[in-house]
């Protein structure tokens, strides 16, 4: 399986979105409430510093100070702040009751206790504790939200898996940019569910919903590195894979062996599975053709609702 395990570099991949806080928060500088405001100005002299944590090691309380905070408290409503509070401990102007919140916080919780903050500091940063502190930006955080929210819309709601517009648009996308032009090909990789109807009679449509997770879980283990797994129907996945440039019958080889380790990934559970591949051609593929191909594969057999997962055969268009 090196062949197909073997990723290249003009692999497209699918980036993950940052699903918690710790994910974009950034380092961020710790100053004591003892120090002095023309200290911090110095610290505010770096364009992308929006903020700085104070520490009050009398009390153990922890304050924020943003770059706004900063800048209003040194102009002064008459603009004799700087002279009045260039020597005044940072503590002074700090907000001390700063949102903190762990970094396994998720994105989705961290935007909406941001927003549902007064106006007046909506917008400063969310501080994350942790052996050194960091800072999500408010601006950070409506991006990873925004990613987060389209992450989530691209995949299977069950499984976890993408869905299956996603997949042929994954499909679609990689014969584009990482199959034109070479000698590559893609590989689909269809695997049926078998014995789905007699699980959810004898033990409840909630065993069938975690059957159909374990199978999307054990496949996206059993998949080599930068492939990509999506849902095809209700009992149905798919698996995406770059195969590298080899002759015809090496191609066949490797899809077979490929089925082969997924079907026997997902063996042992409720149910049995069975698989089936198309194999574009070098240099060339069509989302729609191997689609179309895998799924009339599948239905090529009769089901076996019970006794060892079947194997179709491999459809080589190559």
């Amino acid at each position: 399986m090196s062949a197909v395990s073997t990723a290249t570099p003009s692999l497209p991949t699918r980036a993950l979105a940052p699903a918690r806080l710790g994910e974009v928060a950034a380092p961020v500088q710790v100053v004591s409430a003892l120090d002095v405001m023309s200290d911090v100005e110095v610290l505010f002299r770096a364009p992308q510093r929006t903020c700085v944590v104070v520490h009050d090691a009398q009390n153990g309380a922890v304050g924020l100070l943003t770059r706004h905070r900063y800048a209003e408290v040194m102009t002064g409503r008459l603009g004799y702040g700087r002279a009045v509070m260039t020597r005044r401990e940072v503590g002074h102007a700090a907000d001390w009751s700063p949102l903190v919140l762990d970094a396994g916080t998720s994105v989705v919780d961290a935007a909406r206790a941001a927003m549902a903050r007064d106006a007046a500091v909506r917008h400063d940063d969310v501080l994350v504790p942790g052996p050194s502190w960091s800072a999500a930006s408010t601006s950070d955080l409506v991006q990873a939200l925004t990613a987060a929210l389209a992450d989530r819309a691209a995949r299977d709601p069950l499984t976890g898996v993408l869905s299956r517009s996603h997949l042929v648009a994954t499909v679609a996308q990689w014969a584009t940019d990482a199959v034109a032009n070479t000698r590559r090909r893609l590989l689909l990789v269809g695997i049926d569910v078998d014995g789905m109807g007699d699980l959810n009679a004898s033990a409840g449509f909630g065993a069938g919903d975690d059957a159909l997770r374990s199978i999307a879980s054990q496949l996206r283990k059993a998949a080599p590195a930068g492939c990509v797994v999506g849902r095809l129907d209700g009992d149905a996945f798919g698996v995406l894979v770059l195969l590298p440039a080899v002759y015809d019958d090496r191609a066949a080889e490797l899809a077979v062996t490929l089925r082969e380790r997924l079907v026997g990934a997902c063996a042992g559970g409720p149910v049995t599975v069975r698989g089936t591949t198309s194999t574009s051609l070098a240099g060339w593929a069509d989302a729609n053709l191997l689609l179309l191909e895998v799924e009339r594969g599948l239905r090529s057999a009769p089901r076996s609702p019970s006794g060892p997962a079947s194997d179709l055969p491999t459809r080589e268009r190559a």
